[in-house]
């Protein structure tokens, strides 16, 4: 599983880097689209129902980002990202602030699994709900990351969705290796069986020590104690998103979101915890000043 896992990362990862550098910011845009419909299909086998209220959910996710997709077309912003700095201002950011709420709401139902959550998300219609917002609202803040100051620096964006992902990365493969190493006590044995506060810990270091040596790298002025702090809620975050997502697999009684990648299951089980982190990371941006 492990060898499988590794080969599939190493075949992902220069599709991963083009899709990063070489298209401009509408192309960019452009691509999440289909890339998110698969997310979108994943999650509809979570909601326990038929094959047409899949179909519809599917249907109204791409379109709540189609939507998303013609309101910043129509304000320029893939011609004009980076002019003024004060793009949150001028762009469709209240759904981010929505979605942390959303995020907020998910982490307390899998603190209370499977007592209150069980009945809260009976049905398929909150789920539907939730899954509608979170993957509208990921496909927003990662476009809104890649396009950070594109005018000025092209590539400035590229990187900060980078550094993102390696937090990210960082602290699941930290956590895997701490974890299969160390791991004895159960971080939450009801939702997800395997993972271990060792594991969590191990992740969380690794996490820190890949964002700090990236951000080095890439020059950012900013203050290394925040930046620290900020780390630690990404991969809280990261933590949350993934065992949110284990929740609604266990209560759709399924292993993996699908088949897709060889080793890791479907997409959706790789990027929960985007899902999670890319709203956040984009009001970390404004907190840590990182622009300038």
């Amino acid at each position: 599983m492990l060898k499988q896992r590794i080969i599939t990362a190493v075949l992902l990862l220069p599709l991963v880097a083009c899709l990063l550098f070489l298209p401009d910011l509408l192309i960019f845009s452009a691509i999440l689209v289909p890339v998110f419909g698969i997310l979108a299909w994943e999650w509809s086998r979570l909601l326990q129902t038929n094959k047409a209220m899949q179909s519809i959910f599917i249907v109204l996710t791409l379109g709540a980002i189609g939507g998303l997709f013609y309101q910043l077309y129509q304000q320029s912003f893939f011609t004009e990202a980076a002019l003024p700095l004060l793009w949150y201002e001028a762009y469709p950011f209240k759904l981010l602030a929505v979605v942390l709420l959303v995020w907020v709401v998910a982490s307390i139902s899998v603190l209370l699994y499977p007592k209150a959550t069980t009945t809260l998300f009976k049905g398929p219609w909150l789920r539907a709900l939730f899954g509608i917002v979170i993957l509208a609202a990921a496909w927003l803040a990662v476009v809104i990351i890649r396009s950070l100051l594109i005018n000025v620096d092209y590539n400035l964006g590229a990187w900060m969705l980078l550094l993102m992902l390696l937090i990210i990365w960082g602290a699941d493969v930290g956590a895997y290796f701490a974890g299969k190493t160390m791991g004895k006590t159960k971080l939450a044995p009801v939702v997800s069986p395997n993972k271990t506060w060792e594991g969590a810990v191990g992740g969380l270091v690794l996490a820190v020590i890949v964002g700090m040596v990236m951000a080095s790298l890439l020059s950012l002025d900013v203050d290394w104690l925040k930046f620290a702090v900020f780390i630690v809620l990404m991969v809280v975050l990261s933590v949350f998103g993934d065992l949110f997502e284990s929740m609604l697999k266990r209560q759709a009684n399924i292993k993996d979101s699908s088949q897709i990648l060889p080793g890791h299951g479907g997409l959706l089980d790789r990027l929960d915890s985007t899902l999670s982190v890319a709203p956040f990371f984009v009001v970390g941006v404004l907190w840590l000043d990182l622009l300038g």
